[in-house]
């Protein structure tokens, strides 16, 4: 009997349905069975896991279908070739992470709910309190991020990189990206900045490459200097000045 198919996360849609939409970035062949979908699922999510731990050098045929315990012809049966199969690796796994994504920008905005309209703006004297509040939510964030998932960052990283190389994957990539800088500048604008879209900008850039630091253990990057950096850019953001 077949196993259930693993859900989605909150808001995903299985990679078929997602492939049938307008602009999607899913390139492989489509399935109509369960059982389909399922291996060919297990076969992206290898593929992200072999990219994490191998990079995209390591991505092959047959370390695909071993890493997820399906026969050698199924990736060649839902992917035309392993280019394709890293393009669709990687939409789903932009599609997983927007989704993480939107979870850390409705935390976020829980706490502004809270907050009356009056205290989120510019001069406010609760701003100073406002910004320790989101620090700390996105310190946590971070922390998780570094982690319990390190696994996806490494993904993450490995995947924008071989974008630079591919239009494919750069494609996949500025829509990953632009899901960061929309949400952000949404909640900036709350936050009554006066410029939310560049400073969200701004802020997507700082985070990318203070990831690359952390995944390469940096000097200066250790859990007190992340902690006092996050602070410094919620800072910025809110125009708050440090005690």
């Amino acid at each position: 009997m077949d196993e259930p198919i693993s859900p989605p996360l909150a808001g995903e849609a299985e990679p078929g349905s997602v492939r049938q939409g307008k602009g999607s970035a899913f390139l492989g062949r489509k399935t109509a069975r369960a059982k389909s979908e399922r291996r060919r699922r297990a076969l992206l999510e290898a593929t992200i896991r072999v990219a994490a731990r191998e990079g995209i050098r390591g991505i092959k045929h047959r370390a695909v279908a071993s890493e997820a315990g399906v026969p050698l012809a199924a990736t060649t049966y839902y992917f035309r070739d392993i280019n394709e199969l890293i393009n669709d690796a990687f939409a789903l796994f932009a599609v997983g992470a927007q989704q993480q994504l939107q979870v850390f920008y409705e935390a976020l905005d829980l706490v502004l709910d809270t907050v009356p309209d009056d205290s989120l703006r510019r001069d406010s004297p609760f701003r100073p309190i406002l910004a320790e509040r989101l620090t700390q939510i996105a310190l946590v964030w971070m922390r998780d991020q570094f982690s319990r998932r390190r696994d996806q960052v490494l993904a993450e990283q490995v995947f924008v990189m071989e974008a630079l190389r591919d239009e494919r994957l750069a494609n996949v990539a500025r829509q990953y990206r632009q899901s960061w800088i929309d949400g952000l500048e949404r909640l900036l604008a709350r936050l009554d900045s006066p410029l939310p879209r560049q400073d969200a900008t701004l802020i997507v850039n700082v985070v990318l490459g203070m990831s690359y630091d952390l995944l390469l253990e940096v000097p200066g990057t250790e859990t007190e200097v992340l902690g006092a950096s996050v602070e410094r850019i919620v800072q910025l953001a809110l125009g708050v000045q440090p005690d």
